[in-house]
């Protein structure tokens, strides 16, 4: 009489297959999505590098941040008008890779990120970003973000040190 041969794999055997599939795709998806949320914040930040930009220069030209804002002029001191050349308003009909909206007043940057904020929070994160005056020609920026934790919880953007008001 010849032995019978087992071909394949058991129930059970399949059944650890399929609960370690299980397991690593209840712990990578979480990740893969905050990695991708990520990803759309740091574009959107990096979109608002113009803004920055154009913030700097009116305030090197004027000497002043006080009318620095989208589609404005400043004062050169003997009462003429230098043009900001700080672009306009971004709304959602005209809104670039990363960025849903953008504006600027008085050299605040304040934009709506095409990216979710983390934990809870509903609906896009909301970023300001204030400039301050350094030596030389240098701006420092702070970042104040819609999804900066009061409890110490990690925001999705590099560099956020407060949350944003929304004032």
């Amino acid at each position: 009489m010849k032995a019978q041969v087992q071909k394949g794999f058991t129930l059970i055997e399949l059944m650890i297959v399929v609960a370690i599939i299980g397991i690593l795709a209840a712990v990578a998806i979480p990740l893969y999505s905050d990695y991708t949320q990520r990803a759309r914040a740091a574009t959107g930040i990096a979109a608002l590098g113009s803004y920055k930009t154009a913030v700097a220069l009116c305030y090197h030209e004027s000497g002043q941040l006080s009318g620095c804002s989208s589609s404005g002029s400043v004062d050169d001191g003997d009462g003429n008008p230098i043009p900001t050349k700080i672009p306009a308003a971004l709304t959602d009909s005209d809104a670039v890779n990363g960025l849903n909206s953008a504006s600027v007043s008085d050299g605040v940057i304040v934009a709506e990120l095409d990216a979710i904020a983390a934990g809870d929070s509903a609906g896009n994160i909301t970023v300001e970003l204030t400039p301050s005056p350094a030596s030389g020609t240098n701006m420092n920026w702070t970042i104040a973000c819609s999804d900066f934790g009061d409890d110490g919880s990690d925001s999705r953007i590099d560099g956020c040190t407060s949350a944003y008001s929304g004032s």
